[in-house]
């Protein structure tokens, strides 16, 4: 199970590079998720406030891949250059280990947190909190995680 999600993680992150570089504007984001789920996270940005994050995780015998729509609002003007909070939602499936029976699970995600990209530095740091709730088994409603990101085109 462990290589299988390495494998997966891998393959994600490349496909996310290649995406990248097709991409005529540097707006995507690559990189690790600290937390629960542990794993991988792919963000691209489609202007300065809409983005789509896919997340590749696993924790507590449970693999996941997760779509989140998010909305991000510039905090700037209040704070520092490069620091937003956002807010979205999404779904989820994967796999779940109970007692030694492995089920499928899928459900619907929120999110939320606080975003941080380095004016000078192409990294992106953000803290979130992403509850999930489990259509056919129980939900994990206290996933909190860092995200440290590489930016592209910085």
């Amino acid at each position: 199970m462990k290589k299988r999600l390495f494998i997966f993680i891998a393959l994600l992150l490349g496909v996310g590079i290649q995406i990248v570089n097709a991409q005529t504007k540097s707006n995507a984001q690559v990189g690790l998720r600290l937390g629960l789920p542990l794993g991988g996270t792919v963000r691209y940005f489609f202007d300065d406030a809409n983005a789509v994050e896919g997340i590749a995780g696993v924790y507590s015998g449970t693999f996941t891949v997760t779509g989140l729509y998010e909305r991000h609002f510039d905090l700037s003007a209040l704070t520092t250059e490069g620091f937003a909070w956002f807010i979205g939602g999404g779904a989820h499936m994967g796999t779940r280990d109970t007692d030694g029976n492995v089920k499928f699970i899928a459900g619907i995600d929120g999110i939320g947190g606080i975003d941080y990209t380095f004016p000078t530095l192409p990294l992106n740091l953000s803290l979130d909190w992403k509850p999930a709730i489990h259509f056919n088994t129980s939900s994990d409603l206290t996933d909190f995680a860092v995200s440290v990101r590489y930016t592209f085109g910085r």
